[in-house]
């Protein structure tokens, strides 16, 4: 099971010769449960054991699991805030000259070598461009990350232009490729029976997203408070699992009448919310891909997003868009999105779940499939 993989199949004739091992470093699933867990999941479940081995931190392939995971998460980041990217004690693998290290989150190539043959999947900048959002060791930890990825020059990945052009920004474009692999839609979140929530009446808006302080679920609130939406018997259903923003968004809600947060709700439920709601409402400060509002398109429900961000991109511009500091401008699209007829809000929904029904995990694994073909061992377009 540990022997390496012959990967010569996946050669890429006139670009030099083919990678002859390919290792996942997929450490990021032992701290990270959150939607870049599940795509680290399903891209190791496609390549490992036939054409890749994976690693988790120091335990080879064994994944760790419930209380083991977390105490290894523990000692993990222990050894990350304290040796950082020094030399010293980096994780030994057999990674051969022409091999490549595929790191599923920036932050693991600090307890690794890294080199111009490897691969990193970028999920967002937010650590150096929205310092605010993120603890002072978490911001630090990332630069120094990000900082050894720009001397190294690997091959960079990202789930959308939105992120590319951020560190592209930052970082220039000197790197063995830059190349944007979109994410997909787990559409078997959607497929099954709906149950309804008890005590959600209609007509009513829907966020759905960890309670977190750069989903800015704040905006939303007062934005559906200073609208009176309330007095016109419109409400507002928030779900989601606890963040670092839950205890003050939880106590803003407490004062609005008409807002129910809910945690976290079922797959049933959470089909039911999406196919009753009026128009999904998440005027995010920073997201990587923006999946949230791709999971509402293919349900066929309005997002009304942040202006210019990834969850613009991610559903093809098919939204609105608002600044996401202005609660003002965010309440006028909820009274759009209001307004609209019968035939508007059916058209809107075909434009929108055709749009995301492209969004699929064959054609994601696909261009993973033609990377590690060509562009790993070359330069990808």
């Amino acid at each position: 099971m540990n022997e390496w993989i012959d990967l010569d199949r996946f050669q890429a004739a006139g670009k030099g010769p083919s990678p002859k091992a390919v290792l996942f470093d997929n450490s990021l699933s032992i701290l990270n449960r959150t939607g870049a867990y599940h795509i680290a999941k399903d891209l190791t479940r496609e390549f490992v054991p036939s054409r890749a081995r994976v690693r988790y931190w120091r335990l080879g392939s064994f994944a760790p699991e419930n209380l083991v995971r977390k105490i290894v998460a523990r000692l993990m980041m222990l050894e990350i805030n304290w040796l950082q990217d020094s030399e010293l004690f980096l994780i030994r693998d057999e990674v051969e000259k022409n091999g490549i290290r595929l790191f599923l989150d920036p932050l693991f190539v600090l307890r690794s070598r890294l080199s111009e043959n490897d691969v990193v999947l970028c999920h967002d900048v937010g650590p150096l461009t929205h310092r605010d959002l993120y603890d002072e060791r978490t911001c630090a930890s990332y630069r120094l990350a990000y900082e050894k990825i720009r001397r190294a020059r690997p091959g960079v990945v990202f789930v959308s232009n939105f992120s590319a052009t951020q560190f592209e920004s930052l970082f220039g474009s000197d790197f063995r490729f830059l190349k944007t692999i979109p994410l997909y839609l787990r559409t078997e979140l959607f497929d099954g029976p709906a149950e309804p929530v008890p005590g959600i009446g209609k007509p009513y808006f829907l966020t759905v997203g960890a309670f977190e302080t750069r989903k800015n679920q704040i905006a939303a609130l007062k934005a559906y408070r200073d609208g009176g939406f309330h007095r016109q018997g419109v409400g507002y259903v928030l779900c989601g699992s606890r963040g670092d923003g839950h205890a003050e968004i939880s106590e803003l809600a407490a004062t609005i009448g008409g807002v129910k947060l809910l945690g976290y709700v079922s797959d049933t439920q959470l089909r039911w919310l999406y196919a009753n709601a009026e128009a999904f409402l998440l005027p995010s400060l920073l997201e990587g891909f923006g999946m949230p509002a791709l999971e509402a398109a293919y349900m066929g429900l309005l997002p009304i997003v942040s202006t210019g961000s990834a969850l613009v991109e991610a559903v093809g511009g098919k939204c609105m868009q608002v600044r996401p500091d202005d609660p003002a401008a965010i309440a006028d699209a909820m009274r759009t999105a209001l307004s609209r007829t019968p035939a508007e809000k059916a058209e809107t929904s075909r434009s929108l779940r055709d749009t995301a029904s492209a969004a699929t995990k064959d054609r994601f694994l696909r261009q993973w499939r033609d990377l590690l073909t060509a562009g790993a061992v070359g330069s990808a377009s």
